[in-house]
């Protein structure tokens, strides 16, 4: 029997490459044998890559203030995922060891698509309830526009130094991976105006910071953007952007913070999930945390596991 799903558009065979696929998945329960479809990963034997679920505000409404912890154990095991393909190719898929208890790699199955990414992208929209293809075509339309370049920086934003701040204390000489703009004492540096903004450039990645408050204007939101064009640009003239991770960090508070009221917390997750997905088309990645130290302790572990 022939399963057809209309949301797959397969071009033709003569241009398609086979590859391995295989679900990342989160069971939220120990004795339970539920399981939830997090992300997608497709490895061939040129390449691979892993298609992440765009709405995890639909987490939040599921697991409420456990889902934050839930979201982090994903985003690490994410990572693990990428190191061991980095390193093994297609034998990933059965070396992968997860983080984590909770997170487990589905059955691998071959597929055909015209890429690594299609066929992880394809499979991720037809498997998994964490993906919003309304969210994926709206950053698609927003991505094909132009970067406006007039969008001035948000001011009183302290989110990079106390990062840095951070760091230092525990970590000195990482703190010399930040920007001047962040290092100096007792003086202000500006970035000029046409300058491409990168906050945090260390051994292995490459990092802007932004906070988005619990009433995020159209302001805000469109600064963070911003922020991550200057990510990619920041890549395209990076000489070692193959071998460099480029990140969005973005801190927002979290739904027990007695200063954000329910309604509040649900707009910055559909926010969230927005900045998300512009990271997403750009081949970048967007971590929300809600504290400086996990902020802090993400760029430290990070550097640590290249040294």
């Amino acid at each position: 029997m022939t399963v057809k799903s209309p949301a797959l558009r397969f071009p033709s065979r003569a241009k398609n490459l086979r590859a391995h696929w295989a679900p990342i998945l989160f069971s939220p329960r120990p004795d339970s044998p539920e399981r939830i479809v997090v992300g997608v990963v497709a490895v061939s034997a040129t390449g691979h890559h892993l298609a992440e679920a765009n709405a995890w505000r639909r987490l939040h409404c599921l697991f409420e203030a456990d889902a934050e912890t839930a979201q982090l154990a994903i985003q690490v095991a994410f990572e693990r995922m990428r190191e061991t393909l980095a390193k093994v190719g297609v034998e990933g898929l059965t070396q992968f060891r997860p983080p984590f208890t909770g997170i487990s790699l589905g059955e691998a199955r071959i597929g055909e698509a015209r890429s690594e990414r299609e066929l992880a992208e394809a499979w991720l929209a037809n498997t998994s309830s964490l993906f919003d293809a309304d969210l994926a075509a709206r950053a698609a339309a927003s991505a094909s526009q132009d970067a406006d370049e007039s969008v001035k920086p948000v001011k009183g934003d302290r989110l990079p130094i106390l990062v840095r701040e951070y760091v230092e204390h525990r970590r000195p000489g990482l703190a010399q991976a930040f920007s001047p703009e962040f290092q100096a004492v007792g003086r202000k540096v500006r970035t000029p105006a046409q300058k491409v903004r990168i906050a945090f450039s260390g051994s292995v990645l490459v990092a802007n910071f932004a906070t988005l408050p619990a009433r995020p204007s159209k302001v805000k939101i469109e600064h963070v953007k911003s922020l991550i064009w200057d990510l990619e640009q920041g890549r395209a003239r990076d000489h070692y952007g193959a071998q460099r991770r480029f990140e969005m960090i973005v801190q927002h508070q979290s739904r027990d913070d007695p200063q954000i009221t329910a309604r509040q917390y649900e707009t910055v997750l559909e926010v969230l999930d927005e900045l998300g997905e512009q990271a997403r088309l750009r081949d970048l990645a967007m971590r929300p945390y809600t504290a400086v130290p996990q902020i802090g302790d993400h760029l430290i572990e990070f550097e640590r596991r290249a040294a």
